[in-house]
């Protein structure tokens, strides 16, 4: 058999490689032939070469690509410098987001500074977030969580895992990741997908994951999921199906402030003949929302749902005798406070 080129072995080693990828659940050696349109004896040379051997692996009669040793080559960009600068408040935002050191997010930054460097003066900025996201303290249990989660999500893998939820004890599952959500609360990444135990759409926090390990099971995301359009009703990450109206007054000192940003895509914002305003929408779960309502202290009232306002009024309870304050009510008229600095920071 004539001896091929070098440019054609490359380019057939190359598509070995994409095959094994889009195939998760392994070839046979006969398979790849077959789809290679190649002699057999060729493949087998092809598979044992040394260009391949770190790339891919055997199991039993099967053939494996190994999804981390292969990298994305992202075609050619060409960006404006407007677009540059998006990216780099890209960039910054993610910093913000990471209060762990994150390597896989520093390389990345790296390599985008290195491609918009040549056409704006953007790039110095974007290594500079690059030094900044290095200071932050590093976890290898959270790198490690993160990096098997997203290279479930790109290559269709199911992880599996030990997740530890916030009041409850470890637990060994596997999980399909869906989505990948970023959220400022907490200042971390969410997975979205689906969970065996307990068989079911759920959200995990990469924090809490203990260990993970990626399967060699491929799936399918369901049909029915909707993609990011199942975080339309949720504050932050936590969604349902149930909706609960979430009413808010604020003082005529914060209504501006709250009028300049849409919060919500159900949001309604109405104008109160004091200079404030009621802000009204539909929330999926009150957790994720309830931090941001505390940010506003004394200049907002909770109006609804009553549940939200009992526990709100419970809190500036606590937070009077936090400060030494007594709060004394009579027959549920309005709280008489001992010291007038109480009703100047808690408000009417």
């Amino acid at each position: 058999m004539p001896r091929v080129d070098e440019e054609t072995r490359r380019e057939r080693l190359n598509r070995i490689l994409r095959l094994l990828l889009r195939h998760p659940l392994g070839l046979r050696e006969v398979e790849i032939a077959q789809r290679m349109g190649l002699p057999r004896r060729t493949i087998n040379d092809y598979l044992w070469s040394g260009e391949l051997t770190s790339k891919i692996y055997k199991e039993g009669v099967l053939w494996f690509a190994d999804p981390e040793a292969v990298s994305i080559t992202l075609r050619p960009v060409e960006l404006t410098p407007e677009q540059a600068v998006t990216l780099y408040l890209a960039a910054r935002l993610l910093v913000k987001l990471h209060d762990k050191r994150n390597e896989q997010a520093e390389t990345a930054l790296m390599k985008l500074a290195d491609a918009i460097r040549s056409d704006t003066d953007v790039g110095r900025e974007v290594y500079q977030a690059v030094e900044e996201l290095a200071q932050r303290p590093a976890e290898s249990a959270y790198n490690k969580a993160f990096t098997t989660v997203v290279r479930g999500y790109i290559y269709k893998r199911k992880v599996w895992m030990v997740y530890k939820p916030l009041h409850g004890r470890p637990f060994e599952c596997e999980f399909a990741p869906y989505l990948l959500e970023p959220s400022a609360i907490g200042y971390t990444v969410y997975a979205i997908g689906h969970s065996d135990p307990p068989g079911a759409l759920r959200t995990r926090k990469i924090e809490r994951i203990q260990e993970a390990k990626l399967t060699r099971e491929h799936f399918e995301v369901s049909p029915d999921f909707p993609g990011l359009e199942i975080l339309r009703s949720a504050w932050s990450i936590i969604f349902g199906e149930e909706l609960v109206e979430v009413k808010l007054r604020f003082n005529p000192r914060a209504a501006e402030r709250v009028k300049e940003t849409r919060w919500h895509p159900s949001e309604q914002v109405e104008p109160t003949e004091d200079g404030g305003c009621i802000w009204t929408a539909q929330i999926a779960d009150l957790t994720d929302i309830t931090p941001w309502i505390r940010g506003w202290g004394a200049d907002v009232e909770v109006l609804a749902p009553p549940e939200l306002r009992e526990k709100m009024m419970g809190e500036a309870r606590r937070l009077a005798r936090l400060y030494g304050w007594e709060v004394h009510r009579t027959h549920h008229e309005a709280v008489d406070y001992d010291d007038q600095r109480f009703h100047d920071i808690f408000g009417d």
